[in-house]
This record gives structure tokens, sequence and C-alpha cells, in this order.
């Protein structure tokens, strides 16, 4: 053979060789089998043309060669001139069955029952080379039949028909060239048809995927020595014999995605020295990421693992990947990061760890990740951004901090060493103070897309919440605590209270005594409000009508308030509580006086007893040595008995023993009882129906038997006092109204008796008299203003 065509051939085969070699290698993570195939066609269909336009050239050229022979170039044109042919999509036409070419030498076909049959007669017929791949989906087929593509060359072959549940062991005998490709996926498949697979010796890709495949046996895939790539996934795969991947010497990919594979399953790899590629998410991994998670495989770069329930991440993971470049642990329930995790993984260029619980990272747990360019902790629980996050990623620079609790930046982060091309820092609660002014000025500055410094946003303070960090002027960024929204004491009108006293108990609720000042003037109570502190703000959370009188108060200066637990109130919450009162002026006006507490936490409290303003007692007294000065009721509109204890005791006071019992009689049994410290001298009890009460306080234990004794024998230790519980306010202005119009009928029909009595007797001139007429209007007039003129 001249050397021209020899040199020809061998460029054209090596080249060939080279376009497979090179589609194979780079073949993306996410294409499937059928696109491969096609990819690989293309490209191989793009060299031979190009390569047809080369050889062309050189004959053209060739003339100027004298000692060429004329009739190898005659040869080598007619070669190129049946090559050079323009390639056509197959024309299949029957009923039942539709096929299109999206790329050249690709051919896709639909159909039902005899599709197969159709397509295997036409393409047997055909030029062989026009088909590269053939990508098959139909339906109402159950078994791949024996030699079903009988002298049909192709180079890959994938077969769709969500019904197959078997393959015939001679099902790709027959074939004019070697299967390269082969795809099963969508199937029915419940075991690995080896039998059948053991004849395509040089098979070099495999798709089983979403299958019912449940256990690979030692021999599942026996003779398959040349394949470099498998794909198992969405599977129901939970059991692999040890030698399941024995004959697979050369795999470089598999997938195992979506399977129920357990951890003990996974000492089935072991032995896949040429490994690259492997994919295990989605499955029943459960329990820490060890050093022997996984054996040893030198060679393996790529390893995901999400979507397990992994839960931490343990000193000196994965020891035997130490060739590692990306590792996937996101969709896990990972919260701890133990110190040097990735000792053995120092080549990790990319980490995602997304859509996890942790919280803090350590430096000594990132410590050995030099070379890492990505790491990703989105849908996180971080706290804060810390030097220990970044200074030991020294190549670091693509950081996702998504959807964290991040509130502050630290102050000891060198943002002048950050190399960062990408930062996110979206959905975290960031607290813009003084802190963030560094980092804030080197976000402004750096060369991080807008997106990525529009990401961190202030949460907090209130002045700033939903502001870009990057577009708040550093003046606003300030440290320190704000002024209180509501101020301890408001003195309004010449009125102001403090509070002295606060009591809380979770079967009585809340009881507040405070001190009005001044006192000598008459004052109404007309509203308490309590707020909730809430992070840095206070909600209000009830505003109820407060009622009392000071003229009818014993001491006008102390004011008791009482929250019922109906209220609602959570222990260990904190609250702040105000009360309005109104203060009569001059003119039938009123003014506000207003007091509001610090922000106290609802807690039960100690009750101590103060005599003076620092003077707390100390030592213990005897209950003989406490006396009942006096008791005093108030009955509020809602029913409330609002009852207040005097008390004499002695200097010096501190008796938790010492006890109060109040009890609310009927007219027939106690409706109420309630037990009072000593120092707890007010209280309100519950609401009562109208009708009639008596109220007994005593320093001894009461019952409705020695009730009557008690008060007869010692009224220092036993105070009782009568209360009426009356109805609503406009029911006795309306009864009120009906008596005092009831009396007025009755005197108006008395006068009109007399009148009628002194008209009849003898007759005297009518003009001695008012006029009939003008009397009924002037009586009228009287009846009228007679209760207007009357208070009720």
């Amino acid at each position: 053979m001249p050397w021209t065509s020899q040199y020809t051939l061998i460029l054209l085969l090596t080249t060939i060789l080279s376009c497979m070699d090179a589609t194979m290698d780079d073949f993306p993570e996410d294409r499937t089998i059928t696109n491969v195939i096609s990819t690989t066609s293309a490209s191989m269909i793009t060299t031979i043309t190009n390569l047809n336009k080369a050889e062309k050239m050189l004959v053209n050229s060739s003339n100027t060669v004298k000692s060429l022979d004329q009739e190898n170039i005659q040869d080598s044109s007619h070669a190129l001139s049946s090559s050079d042919t323009v390639w056509e999509c197959p024309n299949i036409k029957k009923a039942g069955v539709e096929c299109s070419c999206d790329l050249p030498h690709t051919l896709r076909c639909t159909g039902g029952r005899t599709a197969l049959q159709t397509i295997s007669t036409h393409l047997r017929l055909s030029r062989p080379g026009t088909i590269s791949l053939l990508d098959v989906t139909v339906t109402g087929i159950s078994l791949l039949s024996a030699r079903f593509l009988e002298g049909v060359a192709l180079h890959g072959l994938v077969v769709s028909t969500g019904e197959l549940r078997r393959v015939h062991e001679n099902a790709f005998i027959g074939l004019l060239r070697p299967l390269q490709a082969l795809g099963l996926p969508t199937n029915q498949l419940d075991s690995v048809p080896t039998a059948a697979l053991s004849h395509l010796i040089g098979l070099e890709r495999l798709d089983l995927s979403q299958n019912k495949l449940k256990t690979l046996e030692a021999d599942s895939f026996k003779g398959l020595t040349n394949l470099t790539y498998l794909d198992l996934c969405d599977n129901l795969l939970s059991q692999l014999s040890p030698q399941a991947f024995a004959a697979l010497l050369t795999l470089r990919s598999l997938r195992m995605r979506g399977n129920r594979l357990s951890v003990s399953a996974l000492s089935a790899l072991r032995g896949l020295k040429t490994l690259e590629e492997l994919d295990l998410s989605n499955n029943l991994l459960r329990g820490p990421m060890s050093p022997n998670l996984l054996p040893e495989m030198p060679r393996l770069r790529s390893l995901t693992v999400s979507e397990n329930e992994l839960i931490n991440v343990q000193q000196g993971a994965l020891e035997g990947l130490k060739n590692l470049t990306y590792l996937s642990l996101s969709h896990n329930q990972i919260d701890v990061l133990e110190d040097h995790s990735f000792k053995y993984l120092s080549t990790l260029t990319r980490l995602d760890l997304a859509n996890n619980r942790i919280v803090a990272v350590s430096s000594a747990s990132l410590a050995h990740l030099e070379k890492l360019t990505t790491l990703d902790l989105t849908h996180n629980f971080l706290r804060s951004l810390t030097a220990d996050l970044v200074v030991p990623l020294k190549s670091l620079q693509d950081l996702r901090l998504d959807d964290n609790d991040i509130t502050m930046v630290a102050s000891d982060v060198p943002t002048s060493k950050l190399q960062l091309k990408k930062l996110s820092l979206a959905d975290n609660p960031l607290n813009c103070d003084c802190t963030l002014l560094e980092f804030a000025n080197w976000l402004s500055n750096s060369s991080l897309n807008e997106e990525d410094k529009s990401s961190a946003v202030c949460a907090t303070p209130p002045a700033l919440e939903n502001g870009i960090l990057t577009q708040v002027s550093p003046g606003s960024l300030l440290c320190g605590e704000p002024t209180p929204p509501i101020m301890t004491r408001l003195p309004l009108a010449g009125a102001q209270l403090t509070l002295k006293e606060f009591h809380y108990d979770k079967s009585s609720g809340v009881n507040l005594l405070w001190h009005v000042e001044p006192c000598t003037e008459r004052y109404t109570c007309d509203t308490l409000i309590v707020y909730e502190t809430i992070g840095d703000s206070e909600v209000q959370t009830d505003s109820s009508s407060l009622h009392c009188d000071s003229r009818m108060m014993r001491d006008p200066c102390l004011l008791p308030v009482a929250i019922p637990v109906s209220l609602h109130l959570q222990p260990d919450h904190k609250y702040r509580y105000c009360v309005v009162l109104l203060v009569p002026t001059t003119y039938d006006d009123v003014s506000l006086g207003l007091g509001c507490s610090d922000i106290i936490t609802l807690e039960e409290t100690k009750r101590e007893i103060q005599q003076d303003q620092n003077t707390v007692v100390s030592e213990s007294l005897s209950p003989l040595d406490t006396r009942i000065i006096g008791v005093h009721v108030n009955v509020s509109d809602q029913g409330f008995l609002h009852v207040d204890v005097s008390l004499t005791v002695s200097k010096t006071l501190n008796l938790p023993e010492c006890e109060l019992s109040v009890v609310v009689f009927d007219a027939e049994s106690v409706v109420h009882k309630q037990k009072l410290n000593c120092s707890l001298t007010f209280a309100t009890l519950t609401v009562l129906l109208p009708g009639h009460y008596k109220v007994c306080v005593s320093l001894d234990e009461v019952n409705d038997e020695d009730v009557i004794a008690n008060l007869v024998v010692n009224k220092d230790r036993l105070r009782c006092v009568d209360v009426q519980r009356f109805k609503q306010n406009t029911e006795i202005i309306v009864l009120a109204i009906i008596g005092a119009s009831c009396a007025l009928l009755i005197i108006l029909a008395v006068i009109g008796k007399n009148v009628v009595k002194r008209v009849r007797h003898s007759r005297i001139q009518t003009q001695c008299f008012l006029p009939a007429q003008e009397f009924e209007i002037t009586h009228k007039a009287h009846y009228i203003k007679l209760p207007t003129a009357t208070k009720v």
C-alpha cells in the first residue's frame, strides 16, 4: 500500500480512537448513556469529515510530487468520494412506529409491541454505519427476545419498555459490531441479566437504573472486564455479595443513588482499586462517618453520601480515600465535626455540608484542608462567622453560609487576608452594630459580585432592619443598649406611680403594690397595660380597665393592683406593667397619671415585709405577736373582691410560718378560701355572682363551724366584713329610674284627685283658678323637672 494511503489510514484510526476515549473520559456526571453514545458518534463523524477534507488537500497537492503512483491517487479519490456522502436520518414509515434523529447517527424511536422488529428489519437493510446509537422506547414487551437485532451494526443501544422483566440469554447475539454501551433503564428487572451480558465482552458502559434489583450476586457482572461505567441508581438494592464487583477490574464510575444500602453493605466495594467516582446518596447509611466507613479506594476522586442519616464526622474519617477531591455530605444529620475530621483528606478541593445541624466549626476540624476552594455550609445553625472557619482554609475562594443563625462576624476574622471570590450570607439575622465596621468595609471594597455583597442584610437593631450592610453608613453601626421605649417612671399632671412591691404566685396570679405621689388629691383608676419583652422590642399583650377610687381606700398613697391567672401570663417571660390614673382638675376636666415598672421576669417571689424603705426584718415572731387591725374590701364591676388587711407586727418580723386565711361565705357555706403569707396584706379573689357575702380574715385556720366563735372570742386574730355584690350598673340605674317614675306617678295621682275634688266643690268662678289646660301644662313641666333634678 502506498505511503500516503497508509498514513491516511493510520491517522484516521488514531484520531477516531482518541476521540472515543476523550469523549468517554470527559463525560459529565449528569449525562445519560444515550447522550454519551450520541456525543461519541457525533465527534467521530466530525473527525472523519475533517480527515476527508484534509486528505483531499493532500491528494490535490500530490500532483507536484512526480514520484507518486497515479493508481494510488485514483484509489484514494474513490475512497474519499464514497465516504464523503451526506448522512441522512433513516426514514422508517410504518404504523405504530415513530422515529427521529436529534443528533447525527443517533436514532430515537417509540412504538408498540412490533416496533422493535420493524426497526431491526429497516436497519438490517440500511448501509452499515448509518446508525451508531439506537434509543428505543416501546410498550407491551416484557421479554427481550433472542437475536432481536441480528445483522445490525451498533455502538450503543438503549431499550426502555416500563414492563421488561427478562432478557433472553441470546438477546445480543448476532450484532455485526460489539456493543460499547448498553442501557436498560426504567424497566422491571429484578436481577442483573448476567447470561445475556456475558456475550458483550467489549461493553464499557452499562445502565440498569430505575429497575427492581434487590440483590447483587457474586457473578452478576461476570465477563464484563472492560466495564468502566455502571449505573444502578433508583433500585431496591439492600444486599451486596462481597464478590459482586470482583469482575469489574477497570470500573471507574459507580452510581448507586436511591437504594436501600446500609453501612454493612459497603464492604462489598472492597477491591475497586480503579474506582474514581462513587455515588451513595439517598440510601440508609446511619451513624457516624468513621475512618472505616468505606474500604480503601486509592483512586477515588468524587464521593457523594448526601441524603442519608450520618450524625457526625469522626476524627480521621474516610482514611482509605487519600486522593479524594470532592465530598458531599449534604442533607444528613451531622451536628459535630470532630477535631482532625479530615486528617486524611488533604486533597479535597470541594466540600458540601449543606442542610445539616452544625452549630459551630473549630479550626482543628478543618486544619488539614489547605487545598479546599469551595465550602458549602448553607442551611445549618452557625451562630457567627469566626476565624476558625476561614483561617485554616488558605485556598478558599467560594464560601456559602446562607440560611444559618449568624448574627455577628468575629473581630478576629482576618478580612485583609480573605481571597474569596464568592461569599453568600443570605437569610442570616445579622446584628449590625459597631463590631461589623471592619467586615462591612471589606465587603464593600471586595471583588465579590453585587449579588453576594447584597446578601448580607441587617436584622437588628430595628432601625436598620432589612438594610443591606454595604449600604448602611458607618455612623449607623452603633454599640450599646438602646433607650427603653417605656420609662420606669413617667409623671404626668403632677401624679406619678412607682412600683413598690411585686409578688407572683402560680395559683393566685400577680399582685402589684404601687406608691402614688402626691396622694392628697382624689384620683380614680383607668387602665392596666401589660407589655411583653420579645427580643429588643416590647409588645402589648393586655389592656384592661382598672377600677379604684382614692376616697374609698384606706391608704390612697398605696394602690394594690391584682392581675388574675386568667390573663395567662407565661412564667419565665419578661413583662412590664403600667397603670393609668385619672386625676380630676378644675372645670370638670381630668389629667392622666402614668406609672410603669421595670422589665420583670415572671417568677414566683419570696415575700418579705419592709417596715421602712431600707429595713428588712430578720427575726422570727410568734403568731401571737401579730394582730389584725382592720379589713377593707372593695367589689369591682367584674365581681373581683379586693381585700386589704391591716396588721400590727413587731419591728423585726420575718415569719414564713405566719399565714392569713381569707374565707368568703355566702348565706349557706364557704365559696372561696385562700392562704396568704403575712407579708402579703392585699389580695384579689375570683368573680362572684350578685348577692350578699361575708369576708373573713384570720390568723388561724378558719372553717364554717368556728367562724362565729372566733369572732366573739378574739377579734384581734379574726375580722369579718359584710359585702354586697350588685348587678351591673346599668341594671341598677334602670331599676332606680323605674322606682322614681312609679313614685312620681303615685304623687301625680294624689294631686290630681285633690284638684278634682276642689273643682267639684261649691260653684266658684272658674276665673279664680288657672284654666284646666294651663294647669296640665304646668303640672307636666313640673313632672319633667323633678327627675331631671334628682340624682339616682
